[in-house]
């Protein structure tokens, strides 16, 4: 993880811990008080994590500072709102104030974490040249089979893998299709990100859900190869997972790309004591350059143009960055577990 990251995440605990603390306060002292400790321009704790600014890359620090800006603003309007809240109790007398019950603490909500995870990917490739796409969730066999060099006798056409729908569509099982639409529309050069949610007739377990997100790429362009394609997701693991991780690529089949190959990562995993150790061989995404097959079904010249492509699920990302052990935490629409999220 960078330093920007890290100061990034510093900024917004210190911000969820400053809300609660807010709405805990009973009297306008402890508010100027938590003022004073969070905001103060000399010995603020805000500013405390902003000295570290010194030690950032140039252009790691417009993004550090608006961060800080933004916490500082949300804790002014936090403040103010408690002091309103306050003066107006004061002034309806505290008869009328019933004691006995227990004070509400103010709801802070926060992005859903598998969100969260697409748009820390969507930013990483962002930087690398890649722009983002969308496509629609009920899908014609052309586009979710077909044109991506799967014949409907495939295995995962049938059925029992795909949700039908009536007058020849269905729920598309993965965001490929996007990526053809995209190329039906767009001439080379391409550089895309497709996420959205796909659907298949999974059974619903820690590891695997009916209805999930899932985020692929496309890099469509002259003179494109192989290496191309392994510095770009060697780069993007670094990015995420931080400089000391490593990736492997090993062989595999996918109909829509050849070669194809599973990607796997090894992180370095720091621990609270400042010691670190290396994380075993996980499996990211599967990944490959793009058949010609499929690039002539969108119409585009196969002996001009070269391409990659792959595809990985934010949720088992999310899984492997906050130690999530079961995919369905996701969809409990448990309070307790979102909460760790919230101003994150």
């Amino acid at each position: 993880m960078s330093r920007a990251v890290e100061l990034v995440d510093q900024l917004k605990a210190l911000e969820a811990e400053a809300l609660e603390e807010v709405a805990r306060q009973e009297d306008a002292e402890g508010l100027e008080s938590i003022r004073i400790s969070y905001l103060g321009r000399k010995d603020g704790r805000i500013s405390g994590i902003l000295r570290g600014l010194g030690g950032l890359d140039p252009s790691e620090r417009p993004r550090v500072g608006a961060e800080a800006n933004r916490v500082k603003g949300s804790l002014q309007e936090a403040l103010e709102r408690r002091e309103e809240r306050l003066a107006a109790d004061e002034e309806a007398g505290g008869a009328k104030v019933d004691l006995t019950l227990p004070a509400r603490q103010e709801w802070v909500g926060g992005r859903h974490p598998v969100t969260r995870v697409v748009d820390e990917l969507v930013e990483i490739f962002r930087g690398l040249g890649f722009t983002r796409a969308r496509g629609p969730e009920a899908e014609s066999e052309w586009y979710n089979f077909v044109a991506l060099n799967t014949p409907l006798d495939h295995p995962a056409a049938d059925e029992q893998d795909t949700l039908y729908l009536k007058g020849g569509y269905l729920l598309r099982s993965h965001t490929s299709p996007v990526q053809v639409r995209v190329m039906e529309n767009h001439k080379p050069p391409i550089r895309v990100l497709a996420p959205g949610m796909v659907y298949r007739r999974d059974s619903y377990d820690a590891t695997h859900t009916p209805a999930f997100a899932q985020l692929e790429g496309l890099v469509v362009d002259e003179g494109i190869t192989f290496v191309d394609f392994k510095a770009t997701l060697a780069e993007f693991a670094r990015r995420y997972f931080g400089r000391g991780a490593r990736v492997r690529f090993r062989p595999s089949f996918f109909p829509f790309t050849e070669p194809s190959a599973e990607v796997d990562v090894k992180r370095v995993v720091h621990r609270p004591d400042g010691s670190t150790e290396e994380s075993d061989w996980l499996e990211i995404m599967g990944a490959g350059m793009v058949d010609p097959a499929v690039l002539e079904s969108a119409g585009i010249d196969s002996e001009r143009y070269t391409g990659f492509a792959f595809g990985m699920g934010p949720g088992r990302i999310g899984m492997l960055k906050y130690g999530i052990p079961d995919l369905r935490l996701y969809l409990d629409n448990d309070v307790r577990f979102l909460r760790q999220f919230a101003g994150r």
